[in-house]
């Protein structure tokens, strides 16, 4: 009897030992490529005559845009999502700016400003278990960066 113990003991311990491993839950964060500068704030500023920003994804081939935040200076927060969820996102446009996806490509414009007070728009974008996302400073017309 006690061999068939350590029989089945030795049997089903390799499945224990293969089944954990340190990278268990590990996600490796989205990389990004642009020609615009983030500032140390963490935001991408914007005139106010609004802009193009392209991004482009180094490490994913492929992601979905989740949501874009919009937000006034001392302003309620207001959230635009797409209408449904199938993971296939390609552009999500608010009051503020638009969102396009292109294969590993983000294209976010920012519309020009008609408010004296600063702007925030926030870009999130998941790919399977990463997720990232843009912050933009859109400058008022009578305030500085």
């Amino acid at each position: 009897m006690k061999k068939k113990l350590l029989l089945l003991i030795l049997m089903v311990l390799p499945f224990f030992i293969a089944s954990c491993s340190d990278d268990d839950g590990k996600v490796e964060p989205m990389k990004w490529k642009t020609e615009e500068n983030q500032s140390s704030d963490g935001y991408f500023h914007v005139s106010p005559q609004g802009g193009t920003f392209v991004l482009q994804c180094t490490n994913y081939s492929d992601f979905w845009i989740t949501r874009i935040t919009e937000q006034e200076a001392k302003g309620e927060e207001k959230e635009f999502t797409p209408p449904y969820d199938d993971h296939k996102h390609f552009t999500i446009t608010s009051n503020w700016a638009t969102a396009t996806q292109n294969g590993n490509t983000l294209t976010v414009t920012i519309s020009p400003t008609t408010s004296n007070a600063n702007r925030f728009i926030k870009v999130s974008v998941q790919s399977g278990d990463a997720f990232d996302e843009f912050k933009f400073k859109l400058r008022g017309l009578k305030v500085g960066l």
